[in-house]
């Protein structure tokens, strides 16, 4: 049957081929009915197959970045240790009985880390130091983008040997998040192996602005300088630099907390779409992201010393804070000095700042720290030719409405937990 109004009703040309359309419509429909699904399947396999090939390149170039500096010969057996540890599993405690799960969480991150530092020291040809402190993070760099392309390969190969159509969308939500998470970690690797800041150092850089005078190691891996600031005295804190390590804040805090009367913790945090990296913003509360065993510490200090907690952010987001530090984030360090010269300010008393994060590329001192920004010049004309990203899809399990989404956004957690903390 033919509309009247919508074709010609004289038997034209235009009236055949609405016929035709109508039929080949009416006969499609049953078609793809019964392999829609099947097709989807294939076209989402075809993309993943694409990604795949991208983080295998991350994969293999992570690999060679890290082989290349820790040794110049490297022989069966270190590279068979190397592929072991490569594939490394961790294994969070269990939460069965909540007592105590800070301790036996620290216990076990303190023995990976204990892992990963023996095979470093073993094999590397440099017994500096801080290059072997660069080596230790960016094997974790590694180890990030091959879990990454492990967990994807694994979905591939359930969608093709179940042709379950409901791992369609799972993978189409996943698919962007875990392609610029092994990219970040590609970036990172290669900011370690060669020594400069990535996006999470800004709070160590803020610190180091403040340090005027040699500091003194008070725990594994921190360093406290006591400064003037505002008239007050500060206990400015930071992890030993300039070369890539965390330490143990909390430990720190644990050692002066009857020093000191209040806290202010400087840290790179994550930024909602539409604000601008570098932008600064203040709060209360321990501003420190990670696996929460040092930012625990520090608030049961706070608690049982009756210190106030407050806090700035230096808005990034997570791929950004694991790249090489971007010129927006580099200059935040001013405004973020004022902003807590401005803290300081207003506490009656001496005051402990910390600069949070991974503290590779950012010395102890100010005198330290001054050519940090010709370090970055390269990255940044890099930053420069490449096209920015729309949006960051990091942030996007958050955002989305219950359901299997909520169950996505769990599964993206537990993954996240399993890769090394950068």
């Amino acid at each position: 049957m033919v509309l009247p109004g919508i074709v010609p009703q004289d038997g034209g040309i235009l009236t055949q081929i609405y016929m035709v359309i109508s039929i080949i419509g009416f006969l499609a429909f049953p078609i793809l009915l019964l392999f829609g699904s099947r097709i989807m399947i294939w076209q989402i396999d075809r993309k993943v197959s694409s990604v795949m090939d991208y983080l295998e390149a991350y994969r293999n170039d992570t690999k060679a970045m890290f082989l290349d500096n820790l040794s110049s010969n490297i022989g069966g057996k270190t590279e068979q240790k190397f592929e072991t540890l490569r594939d490394f599993k961790f294994s969070a405690p269990t939460m069965l009985d909540p007592a105590g799960t800070v301790g036996k969480l620290e216990n076990v991150l303190d023995a990976s880390e204990s892992k990963f530092t023996r095979f470093v020291e073993a094999n590397a040809d440099t017994e500096d130091p801080e290059e072997l402190a660069n080596l230790n993070m960016a094997f974790k760099g590694v180890m990030g983008t091959h879990q990454i392309y492990k967990v994807l390969r694994h979905y591939r190969e359930l969608l093709v040997k179940t042709q379950n159509f409901q791992l369609v969308g799972m993978i189409q939500m996943v698919l962007p998040i875990y392609e610029e998470l092994a990219e970040s970690q590609k970036e990172a690797t290669r900011a370690f192996v060669n020594g400069d800041p990535i996006g999470d150092a800004i709070g160590p850089l803020v610190a180091a602005k403040f340090i005027s005078s040699e500091p003194e190691e008070i725990a594994d891996d921190i360093i406290r300088s006591k400064e003037e600031v505002a008239g007050n005295e500060v206990h400015v804190i930071k992890s030993n630099g300039p070369g890539a390590r965390l330490g143990k804040y909390g430990n720190a805090i644990d050692e002066i907390a009857d020093e000191v009367d209040a806290i202010i913790t400087v840290d790179a945090g994550a930024k909602f779409e539409g604000e601008q990296t570098g932008d600064i913003s203040e709060g209360v509360g321990v501003m420190m992201g990670g696996p929460g065993v040092e930012k625990s510490k520090i608030e049961e200090a706070a608690v049982e010393h009756d210190l106030p907690l407050e806090g700035i952010i230096i808005k990034q987001s997570p791929p950004e804070a694991s790249k090489p530090m971007k010129k927006e984030i580099y200059e935040a360090y001013k405004p973020a000095v004022d902003k807590v010269e401005e803290l300081v300010e207003e506490i009656d008393g001496t005051v402990a700042v910390i600069g949070v994060g991974n503290t590779c590329g950012i010395g102890n001192q100010r005198t330290e720290v001054t050519n940090v920004a010709s370090s970055l010049q390269k990255y940044w004309d890099e930053y420069e030719q490449q096209e920015e990203e729309d949006v960051s899809y990091m942030g996007l399990m958050q955002v989305m409405p219950g359901g299997n989404a909520a169950e996505m956004d769990s599964a993206l957690e537990k993954f996240l937990w399993k890769l090394p903390r950068l």
